[in-house]
């Protein structure tokens, strides 16, 4: 199978996109409002699991002690 671009048998070029794909090879740009609401999210879920870490280290510090 030759390559539409340039001709070739063996350049790399992907010859078909993988399925479903079609959209997904498109960026999609976020607004701002929502690349703040994605990162408020990111961050307090952090907060969320580094307190539950600490609450699980405390308790076993003091079963174990």
């Amino acid at each position: 199978m030759r390559c539409p671009k340039c001709g070739t048998d063996t350049c790399g070029t992907r010859l078909r996109p993988p399925a479903g794909s079609a959209r997904a090879a498109l960026p999609t740009r976020e607004t701002d409002a929502e690349l703040r609401q994605r990162v408020t999210y990111d961050l307090l879920r952090d907060v969320w699991v580094i307190a539950v870490v600490i609450a699980v280290g405390l308790g076993l510090g003091f079963w174990l002690k």
